[in-house]
């Protein structure tokens, strides 16, 4: 009987053992372990331009026009200006709204004109003069 057990709990502590190394490969593999470096994005220089020409992009979290031109630029998003005017969302900055006088949303502010609703790529470089690769 004593036996048994000692079988038994050897047997449980290989199973355990076993479980652990597949979890921690598939976690590997998957790459919930491994930090992965941004890939270049379609709008990458686009919205660099933008940025560089001093367009800012003013909206909110729970727009959903703000949202749609998010979409449009994708991954390359993380290089245009973007301003949070709802003070509940994340990284918010209501008071730079009130001081640029953002009364809907979205609202690009390029070259100190105001450009409010939603605007294709195609405008945003003709407005800023920068070229939509």
């Amino acid at each position: 009987m004593m036996q048994m057990k000692v079988k038994t709990k050897y047997i449980l502590g290989i199973i355990i053992v076993c479980i652990a190394i597949v979890a921690f490969y598939l976690a590997s593999f998957t790459g919930f372990f491994v930090k992965t470096t941004p890939q270049p994005s379609k709008y990458d220089g686009f919205a660099k331009c933008l940025t560089e020409k001093g367009a800012k992009f003013y909206g909110t979290y729970w727009c959903g026009h703000c949202k749609n031109q998010k979409e449009i630029f994708g991954e390359s998003l993380r290089y245009v200006t973007y301003i949070e005017c709802d003070p509940r969302g994340d990284g918010a900055r209501p008071e730079i709204c009130v001081q640029n006088n953002i009364n809907g949303y979205p609202t690009w502010i390029i070259n100190g004109k105001h450009y409010e609703g939603e605007q294709s790529l195609e405008t945003l470089s003709y407005l800023a003069g920068c070229p939509l690769e």
